[in-house]
């Protein structure tokens, strides 16, 4: 699980301020996996932006593994780039 988040980290590391992505690090580390990806799409809805698809379906992948609600991720489907 530490390694698919961090590979959606990487992929997304761009878009985020380096205070943001060291916070979204700390919840990985800790375990707090659920609340990393709530954080995670939570930055991208809040300030809009635009995500690729591979991003999208990692995002899903982690989501579905971790058995969260489909809406923590659904959301950034009209955020997602081709």
């Amino acid at each position: 699980m530490v390694k698919k988040l961090n590979e959606v980290l990487a992929q997304l590391k761009e878009v985020f301020s380096d205070a943001q992505t060291e916070f979204l690090q700390s919840y990985i580390n800790a375990g707090e996996w659920n609340l990393a990806l709530e954080t995670l799409c939570d930055l991208l809805i809040e300030d809009e932006i635009s995500i690729d698809l591979k991003a999208y379906e990692l995002l899903q992948e982690v989501g579905n593994i971790l058995n969260m609600e489909r809406e923590t991720w659904e959301m950034l489907k009209v955020q997602v780039t081709t």
